[in-house]
C-alpha cells in the first residue's frame, strides 16, 4: 500500500492524520473584538506574578506586590487608565527589592511588569510598539531578566514561560515585526 492510499484510508476512518481545517476566526483575531472583561481575564491569566513568605518580608517587594495586586483588582477601563502609575511604582519597588535583598520573586515580577506594560502600550497605542527601538529595548531587558530568573531553580519554568510569552505578545529581538512574533508564539 502506498503512502497516498494510506492517508486516504486514515481520512475515511476519521483519523487524526486528517489535514487541519483552517479556523477563519483565528485569522481575524483582534484585541478590539473582545469585551473589556474578557481582556482583563486574559491579562490575569497570561501574566502571572509571584510571591513567597520570604519575599513578603522585604519592604520594597511588599510595596511592589501591593501595586501588582491593585492592578489586577481593577475592573473598569477608567481604573485601568491609572494602571501605568501603579506599574511604574511596582517596577521601581521590585528593582530595589532585587538590588537590596536579592529577591528572586522581584525578578519574576519585573518580567510581569515589563510584559504587561508592553502589551498595554500596544493595546492602547500610547507608545510606538511597532518601532524597532522600543521593542528592542523591551526584548533586551526581558532576556536579561529571564537569564537571571533561570539561575533560580524554583523559577526556571517561569523563566521559560516568559521566554515563550515574548513571542506571543509580539516582542522579539531580531526586528522581524509584531505580526511574525504573534504567529510564532
Amino acid at each position: 500500500m502506498d503512502v497516498d492510499q494510506t492517508e486516504d484510508n486514515h481520512r475515511n476512518e476519521g483519523s487524526m492524520c486528517e489535514a487541519p481545517q483552517r479556523n477563519s476566526r483565528l485569522t481575524k483575531f483582534r484585541v478590539g473584538d473582545f469585551t473589556w472583561e474578557q481582556r482583563l481575564a486574559a491579562l490575569r491569566t497570561m501574566f502571572p506574578f509571584v510571591s513567597s513568605k520570604t519575599a513578603l518580608t522585604e519592604q520594597h517587594f511588599i510595596r511592589g506586590y501591593a501595586c501588582s495586586c491593585r492592578i489586577f483588582a481593577m475592573e473598569t477601563r477608567k481604573e485601568w487608565e491609572s494602571m501605568r502609575k501603579y506599574l511604574d511604582v511596582a517596577t521601581e519597588e521590585y528593582q530595589r527589592s532585587y538590588e537590596e535583598a536579592g529577591t528572586p520573586e522581584a525578578i519574576a515580577n519585573l518580567l510581569w511588569a515589563l510584559c504587561l506594560g508592553y502589551t498595554f502600550s500596544a493595546d492602547v497605542e500610547t507608545v510606538g510598539v511597532e518601532s524597532g527601538e522600543y521593542t528592542r529595548q523591551c526584548y533586551e531587558t526581558a532576556i536579561l531578566l529571564i537569564g537571571i530568573l533561570r539561575e533560580y531553580k524554583e523559577y526556571e519554568a517561569l523563566g521559560e514561560y516568559y521566554n515563550t510569552l515574548l513571542h506571543v505578545i509580539g516582542m522579539g529581538g531580531n526586528g522581524a515585526g509584531v505580526d511574525l512574533y504573534k504567529k510564532v508564539g
